[in-house]
């Protein structure tokens, strides 16, 4: 629940949310079980968070920039809450401001960089190349939205007024550069693939992948992406190769769009894929995944099947890492809060067993 960035809201769209979430039927829901690990499932550290990362006050318009940047400003800071996912997160875990919108995490998802680095981020998209993308979820050639942003794309941004949608973009370009780990950008990786809608062999590239990984994705793959990975002629099914998710620095949207599919909802013709979580075990999601960043996209990046046994279990090695640390960290200060508990009681003691003696020895007198 993102409430640092709706804190900025204006009291006149938070009461319209409100008005539209009590016309809304009732449903009975019985409340989930609180799944979070420690000490991340206790309520009370909330109060820490709030002091290191709360900032409450409405969103100001800056004076000096046009209507459309200010506009721009609130949907993405507050309303639509991009640096949730877009910002990496601090030692305190909140958004790091000195990286704004440099790129996270949603879950187990990358959340791609967006600021106006050429390399790193989309300072070498156009402005209709954005703007398609965040009403859509779909530029051949850059990206297609997977995972919570494609969900993002179609249950909000698609219904974005044109002007609200270039406000966003306005204000995207005014974002300072961050550079990141990439050596070139995202969607310039693989060769311009043959559009091939069919599941045929011709034009495969010898040693692109492994065996298995060769078999999955003929037999699972490329009836829609096609066997060369350029997907159909008319764009429906997205093209492999010079696209953002193969060719990021890091597997995991690669490893979860097989996992879980994509939800797309039709936008703009743009057809949902099918999970493949519950048909392939560990080992074959990982071949398939390896099998295509190699052969389509960053050859750099690769996933064991020990990294899919941990993401179907809904982290990743680093979140792991993090959760330790924390838990770590949260019993070292119990381990010393309950030390110097026992000194002071120690000391106490001492000094209630001098207090006796003097009064015994006053007593004898």
């Amino acid at each position: 629940m993102p409430y640092d960035s709706f804190a900025a809201m204006s009291r006149e769209d938070v009461l319209a949310i409100r008005t539209y979430l009590l016309a809304q039927p009732p449903i009975s829901q019985p409340q989930p079980r609180n799944i979070l690990p420690f000490p991340f499932n206790q309520r009370w550290t909330v109060a820490l968070w709030k002091l290191a990362n709360l900032h409450t006050g409405s969103f100001t318009p800056d004076r000096n920039r046009t209507a459309a940047w200010n506009r721009g400003a609130y949907l993405v800071e507050v309303l639509g809450h991009c640096g949730a996912c877009h910002t990496p997160r601090n030692a305190t875990f909140g958004m790091d401001e000195d990286h704004k919108l440099a790129g996270g995490t949603a879950g187990i998802w990358q959340a791609f960089n967006i600021t106006s680095d050429k390399i790193a981020g989309v300072g070498d998209w156009s402005n209709e190349e954005l703007s398609r993308f965040l009403k859509t979820g779909a530029v051949p050639g850059k990206a297609y939205a997977g995972g919570p942003m494609a969900e993002t794309v179609m249950n909000s941004l698609q219904h974005l007024s044109d002007d609200d949608i270039q406000a966003i973009v306005a204000y995207l370009r005014d974002v300072p550069a961050q550079s990141g780990d990439e050596k070139q950008p995202r969607f310039s990786w693989g060769n311009a693939a043959t559009v091939d809608g069919d599941a045929g062999t011709e034009g495969m590239t010898q040693g692109s992948g492994t065996a298995a990984g060769d078999d999955l994705y003929r037999s699972l793959c490329s009836t829609c992406h096609g066997a060369n990975g350029g997907g159909s002629s008319d764009g429906s099914y997205p093209s492999l190769t010079r696209n953002s998710t193969p060719g990021a620095a890091t597997p995991e949207d690669v490893a979860m769009t097989i996992l879980e599919g994509v939800k797309a909802g039709d936008v703009a013709g743009r057809k949902s894929m099918a999970a493949f979580g519950g048909w392939l075990d560990d080992g074959q999601v990982a071949a398939l995944a390896n099998y295509v960043t190699t052969r389509f996209g960053n050859p750099d990046v690769s996933v064991t099947a020990a990294d899919i046994r941990q993401m179907r279990a809904g982290s990743t090695t680093g979140q792991t890492i993090m959760v330790l640390a924390a838990q770590s960290l949260v019993a070292c200060a119990a381990v010393l809060m309950l030390g110097l508990l026992l000194l002071l009681a120690r000391r106490l003691r001492r000094r209630t067993s001098s207090v006796r003696l003097m009064s015994a020895h006053r007593d004898r007198r």
